[in-house]
């Protein structure tokens, strides 16, 4: 058996350039393969990754390919493909060599001798430099299309559609109402941090916009964004090769460069918020810290813990001002500012001095009673339910390990020929699709299942520390109260007047009150005014 490897390349640069795209390359390496007699032909293909990168995922498969033997012909449409660095060139030959394979050139004969070698170097040399033209020429071409007001690029920015034929962008409706809410927030409200803002969207629904969880860097990148105010900024970084830092050991990764400010070019894109708004927000990112510092802070007890009975949205500190004095109160997200496309919560505005000290007395209770504690947390997570999980999470073993065996399966599918690349496509981004949602939900369970054991195994040091903090109670601060509260609470359900507090097994148990300091920190949202908190 005759067997040749055909080895395909493109970079992103190159796709739209003639004769250079996989499929041109695929048809006359297949041709060439043909010509020479092989019976069977491996082909290995790296898309839109640069040839100045030697660690290519696909060409890394395929020297372990040839290392393994039986394969007598190395094909690449021409030197360019196989490399773009001459000292890779020749590495590379030297290792196609070692394996006993031959190299072919598909657009050139090579015969490994030193003349051969000196005329792939001198290609080499003119193929650096028609690259380097050609990426002056692209640039050159950039700062005029941008001089002239037009995008170069689309800027993949939330709450925009980009226009390929105007070189403009559309406001997405839909996405521009989150923006405007997110503004409306954090320039109103005193509490609304980026990471509560990413939490009031996450419990929302809304998806971020890559489709997973809301991030405060996330947030704070949009909020401080110009070009929701109608300017965005194009070659503002040198991201030159950044792209191809996952293929580069770390020592040779780049980073992304902030250009000197008279580099930028200003264009003007349509405004999702007014110029005002997003000045106001600018000022407050300015002020925050010494604001914060300066201010008696109240730190919302309850806050990242509470939801709504009536509608199920999330509770979140409100400041509210009433005869020029500014009162603390918890209030549900669908109510104030509301959600779009709900109807607004008829809830009430809850008292948050009243408020705390209730859950707080329950606290306490638990904290002065171990025995109490103890049957509260068997409560929040029983036997039965530990049971269940156990039995879920042998099921999906089991699935995991079928997904391997077919993905396997697929594979060899299509080495035989018996599938289309598109069909193997298809069904190992099903399979791999199916692997990630039961990889999220085994993760799941055994962190619930270690709640468990956790439970079952240190229910002597929880009693411990209810004995050593009920003692402290009197002195214990608002944040260490704040903490507390976060390591045994689940979450607290307020429906009109009826109050239900979930206890929880905490995932660490502090040793002692002074370890409360840090201990849960980062849970919930500390909201801050500028005055003390008055009764009402």
């Amino acid at each position: 058996m005759s067997v040749a490897l055909v080895y395909l390349r493109v970079s992103t640069e190159e796709q739209a350039e003639r004769g250079y795209s996989i499929a041109a390359q695929r048809e006359e390496c297949r041709a060439k393969a043909q010509e020479l007699g092989a019976t069977e032909i491996t082909e290995f293909v790296d898309e839109g990754v640069s040839g100045s990168i030697l660690e290519r995922p696909a060409l890394v498969a395929a020297l372990e390919k040839l290392k393994a033997g039986g394969i007598r012909w190395f094909i690449c449409l021409d030197t360019s493909r196989l490399s773009r660095s001459v000292a890779h060139q020749l590495l590379l030959i030297d290792e196609i060599k070692k394996a006993g394979a031959e190299l072919i050139f598909v657009n050139s004969k090579f015969t490994d001798t030193p003349e051969d070698r000196f005329h792939l170097t001198v290609l080499s040399a003119v193929d650096e430099y028609e690259r380097a033209r050609t990426r002056l020429r692209s640039l050159i071409g950039k700062r005029a299309k941008a001089k002239a007001g037009k995008l170069t690029h689309s800027p993949g920015l939330y709450g925009y559609e980009f226009d390929k034929e105007t070189d403009t962008l559309h406001i997405i409706e839909e996405e521009a109402k989150i923006i405007r809410l997110m503004y409306q927030w954090f320039t109103s409200e005193e509490g609304a941090s980026p990471y509560e803002i990413a939490r009031r969207l996450n419990a929302m629904g809304i998806p971020s916009p890559k489709g997973k969880q809301w991030a405060k860097q996330t947030v704070k990148r949009i909020l401080a964004n110009s070009a929701y105010a109608g300017t965005l900024y194009i070659r503002r970084y040198d991201t030159k090769d950044v792209k191809f830092n996952k293929y580069k050991p770390p020592e040779e990764r780049v980073s992304r460069k902030e250009r000197p400010r008279e580099e930028w070019v200003p264009i003007s894109v349509p405004a999702i918020v007014d110029k005002a708004t997003w000045e106001a927000a600018q000022k407050r990112f300015e002020n925050s810290r010494r604001r914060w510092r300066s201010y008696s802070a109240y730190p919302y007890l309850l806050s990242g813990l509470m939801r709504c009975g009536k509608c199920g949205a999330t509770i979140h500190g409100n400041l509210v001002t009433s005869k020029g004095k500014k009162r603390a109160y918890y209030v549900c997200t669908a109510k104030s500012p509301g959600i779009p496309g709900r109807e607004r919560c008829k809830s009430q505005y809850l008292n948050a001095l009243e408020l705390e000290k209730i859950v707080w007395e329950r606290v306490s209770g638990w904290l002065t009673n171990p025995e109490r504690l103890h049957a509260e947390l068997h409560a929040a997570f029983p036997d039965e339910t530990a049971k269940s999980l156990e039995i879920e999470l042998i099921t999906i073993e089991k699935e995991l390990a079928q997904a391997s065996k077919e993905r396997s399966r697929v594979a060899t599918m299509f080495q035989k020929d018996l599938i289309p690349e598109v069909e193997m496509e298809q069904r190992l981004r099903e399979i791999k699709e199916r692997r990630e949602h039961l990889s999220r939900r085994r993760e799941q369970i055994i962190r619930e299942l270690s709640r468990h054991d956790l439970a079952a195994q240190e229910l002597e040091r929880l009693e411990e520390l209810a004995a050593q903090v009920g003692d402290a109670l009197d002195t214990l601060s608002l944040e260490e109260k704040k903490r507390l509260v976060n390591l045994l609470i689940e979450e607290i359900t307020v429906t009109g007047k009826r109050i239900d507090i979930k206890a929880k097994i905490p995932d660490t148990i502090p040793e002692n009150v002074a370890i409360l300091e840090t201990a849960a920190a980062g849970n919930g949202f500390y909201g801050r005014h500028g005055t003390p908190y008055c009764r009402s």
